[in-house]
């Protein structure tokens, strides 16, 4: 029987899709990797209305389940919180890769305070295409347009729960966090001490908070995430 190709689940960051992991997945696939990037918001205004950081996990743990046992986890930001819950109850222990993550407690103190209007969550019945480009200043305007497309309104009370801080138990597996150097909601210099306490390794990026996934510098980013996953295989006891 042919050995299982190696695994690993994208999760979306606040307002995206599965598709956000488009240039990632690429990469990964012509590596030879199962890759599952699900979409984990609710389609329904009425659902999204109703949805919780707790819901959103399931949803993910429902998706990880659904691939091989072991698949690695890789979130962004929202996503990268996910992740990192889901890791942190895992078994057997998975590798994890947080992207720009949002911290969990008492991390998440320190992060920049989110807008007190819910109307600036309506990334998708409000947003202007403006504020894309400038969230994406490097990229071609058809991947700008394109992103601007795809997104999707928010929960906002989803996103304050997240930014509360959320106690949550360390991952066993190994984990990598890669930051930003201009990423104005998650600060690279607060994932730098967040990898720090947890053990996690670190690699600063140029760019700003969506580059590393949807920028001109997703490509790069993803193949230092293969590199490393690769060797966490390869070091894997048997």
């Amino acid at each position: 029987m042919p050995a299982a190709l190696p695994a690993a689940l994208f999760l979306h960051g606040a307002g995206a899709r599965g598709g956000q992991w488009a240039v990632w997945r690429r990469v990964f696939e012509a590596a030879g990797w199962q890759v599952a990037a699900p979409d984990l918001v609710p389609e329904t205004p009425q659902a999204l209305a109703a949805d919780s950081f707790a819901a959103r996990l399931e949803r993910a743990r429902a998706a990880h389940a659904a691939l091989p046992p072991g698949a690695a986890l890789v979130g962004a930001s929202l996503g990268g919180l996910i992740a990192y819950a889901l890791a942190g109850t895992a078994a057997p222990a998975v590798p994890l890769v947080l992207v720009n993550p949002l911290p969990p407690a008492p991390f998440a103190a320190r992060l920049p305070p989110l807008d007190e209007d819910d109307a600036a969550f309506r990334w998708r019945s409000a947003g202007r295409f403006a504020g894309t480009a400038r969230a994406l200043p490097g990229s071609p305007f058809a991947d700008q347009h394109f992103a601007f497309r795809h997104w999707h309104d928010e929960q906002p009370a989803l996103l304050r729960t997240a930014h509360a801080g959320l106690a949550l138990p360390r991952p066993a597996g190994p984990v990598l966090l890669l930051a930003s150097a201009d990423d104005c909601e998650v600060p690279q210099g607060l994932c730098r001490e967040f990898a720090g306490a947890i053990g996690a390794g670190f690699m600063g990026l140029p760019g700003g908070h969506l580059d590393p996934v949807m920028g001109p510098g997703a490509a790069s980013a993803a193949a230092l995430a293969l590199s490393w996953l690769n060797g966490c295989a390869r070091h894997r006891p048997d």
